[in-house]
């Protein structure tokens, strides 16, 4: 009987712990920050996606704000650019590649979710809830225009938004040489 009641008891503690760790969980969001972090990973999708799908240079250019810093995805000795240096890229990867498509996801091998933001744990012990940064993963695809190669190519960036719900801050981190790689591995299997 006294194991009975012990068990019970055990049982019962930690149905009661995650019940109130599921609840200080979610007092810690509200509702703002929520519509907040959803308007600005909507945003990367309509923008930033948008854009460079449908080859629109004004439709990506709306999600940057123009004071935009930009670390770009190539080791550049870590000078941060700029908006005009963005739309360059993007401008870039228009003009070279088409039925481009970019595929939200990966961010942890067998799992969902392709946007996060807010840190509940740090190196450095700083926290935050904050809706404004948002890391972003996925994959982008298409094909390269001059030859017809197809590529892939994994993508993470956290953007920075400001009360406007531009971007203000860039970091982005993906390897453009694979792009390359996997031209020239596309024609030499076609010779």
């Amino acid at each position: 009987m006294k194991n009975s009641v012990f068990l019970f008891f055990i049982v019962f503690t930690i149905i009661s712990l995650v019940s109130c760790a599921e609840s200080v969980k979610s007092s810690m969001v509200s509702d703002t920050d929520k519509t907040t972090f959803e308007r600005n990973w909507k945003a990367f999708e309509k923008h930033h996606v948008g854009g460079v799908v449908n080859k629109d240079l004004d439709l990506f250019s709306e999600l940057y704000a123009d004071s935009l810093k930009w670390s770009p995805p190539n080791w550049n000795n870590n000078e941060i650019l700029g908006k005009e240096e963005l739309m360059l890229a993007a401008k870039n990867y228009m003009d070279n590649f088409e039925n481009l498509s970019f595929e939200p996801g990966g961010a942890i091998i067998g799992g969902e979710g392709a946007y996060w933001g807010g840190s509940f744990f740090s190196d450095i012990g700083e926290t935050n809830s904050s809706p404004n940064g948002v890391r972003i993963y996925g994959v982008w695809s298409g094909n390269h225009i001059e030859t017809g190669a197809p590529f892939h190519l994994k993508f993470y960036a956290i953007q920075q938004f400001n009360e406007d719900g531009k971007v203000v801050v860039l970091n982005e981190w993906f390897d453009p040489s694979s792009i390359q790689d996997q031209i020239e591995s596309y024609l030499s299997q076609k010779k």
